[in-house]
């Protein structure tokens, strides 16, 4: 069963939001007894949803809604010049401050911690990696 909402984890510390699918609105979990079924990842004034759905990891932010299946294009790049990232998921794309872009010990030769760093690389590391993605819809599925 598909619900139309949904809770969702904020960072460690935080209070627990709840996202009504249908809207893309957010706020704050008051006792509902509605599922918990992923997280919140913050970047710039964006509050990208991600959670499990009928067996399927999705993305969200506002209306949007994405499957991470495959089935949508998704890259996730940096401009090492202009110390950007440029996150890009269907039809849509944010380029943002690089987590990196004032760390005086980064090496862009040096094996990457974009997937530790930045919420937006995890989520591209996850639509690269069935097993992962597998794993989480399991433990967001119970």
């Amino acid at each position: 069963m598909i619900e139309t909402r949904v809770i969702l984890n904020d960072l460690p510390g935080k209070p627990q939001l709840v996202l009504d699918k249908l809207t893309g609105v957010l706020h704050p979990a008051q006792g509902e007894m509605v599922p918990f079924r992923g997280c919140i990842n913050r970047v710039e004034e964006n509050a990208f949803c991600l959670y499990a759905e009928d067996g399927n990891l999705m993305l969200q932010l506002g209306l949007q809604r994405w499957p991470l299946d495959g089935s949508v294009v998704v890259n996730y790049t940096h401009d090492f010049d202009k110390k950007t990232t440029t996150f890009l998921i269907g039809d849509f794309s944010i380029e943002y401050e690089a987590w990196w872009a004032f760390d005086p010990t980064y090496n862009k030769f040096a094996p990457e911690r974009d997937e530790d760093e930045d919420p937006l690389a995890y989520v591209y590391a996850l639509r690269m990696n069935a097993q992962r993605r597998s794993e989480l819809i399991k433990r967001w599925s119970v």
